[in-house]
């Protein structure tokens, strides 16, 4: 019964032995040498070396302009509920009150 048995462990050793991922194709080239390539030009550079930064910024100033016009909307419609319900004709009455005050008095009047 050994020849089975030598059968099973050469089988083992050319499953351990057989390259991974063989249809995966041939192995990438290596980089061509300095003196085949193209010079870079600088317009190219400046996003190369700045433009993860710059994406960083602008997707920051994207987050706070929404965090502050979701703000802005939610103070804006809770004014809008407030008057809705009668809670704001009150102040709206005192407010243009002063108003015709200052126009009326001398202070605002145009000198002659």
């Amino acid at each position: 019964m050994s020849p089975p048995r030598l059968f099973f462990r050469s089988s083992l050793a050319h499953i351990a032995l057989r390259r991974p991922y063989s249809s995966s194709g041939p192995p990438p080239r290596p980089p061509p040498s300095s003196a085949a390539q193209k010079p870079v030009s600088t317009h190219i550079s400046i996003y190369k070396d700045f433009g993860r930064p710059f994406t960083k910024v602008f997707l920051m100033a994207v987050f706070v302009y929404q965090a502050l016009y979701w703000t802005w909307m939610k103070m804006e419609k809770g004014e809008e509920k407030r008057i809705k319900s009668g809670g704001g004709i009150a102040e709206i009455a005192v407010l243009e009150e002063k108003v015709m005050k200052l126009a009326n008095s001398k202070a605002f009047s145009t000198p002659k």
